[in-house]
């Protein structure tokens, strides 16, 4: 009995586990340019060899639109031999943003 529930548990989280999908990756780097005509971002990769990637942003949530030397953080998917960002967090932006609106001195 006991190990029949064991291999029902373990059937059940493998199921689980399969049925969640492709987990995003996550990216975060420079702006080296965007296109927002096209939807498209490239990214110099923070990460040693300091790759540039080429993302689509169609249908991507973007926080505040990213511009050249912007730091962001992107949350993507490979399809095929594409990167689709699901999600653009502008950095840069955030941080002007809580400057702003925080008083001078207080953090």
């Amino acid at each position: 009995m006991r190990q029949t529930l064991s291999v029902v548990v373990v059937a059940a989280a493998a199921a689980l586990a399969w049925a969640c999908g492709e987990h995003p990756t996550v990216v975060q780097g420079t702006v080296v340019s965007y296109a927002a005509a096209s939807a498209v971002v490239v990214v110099k990769d923070e990460r040693l060899p300091n790759a540039e990637l080429t993302f689509s942003l169609e249908g991507s949530d973007i926080g505040a639109e990213p511009r050249p030397g912007d730091e962001v953080r992107l949350a993507y998917l490979r399809q095929g031999d594409r990167l689709r960002a699901l999600r653009v967090m502008n950095l840069t932006r955030q941080l002007e943003l809580r400057r702003k609106s925080s008083p001078s001195g207080v953090h």
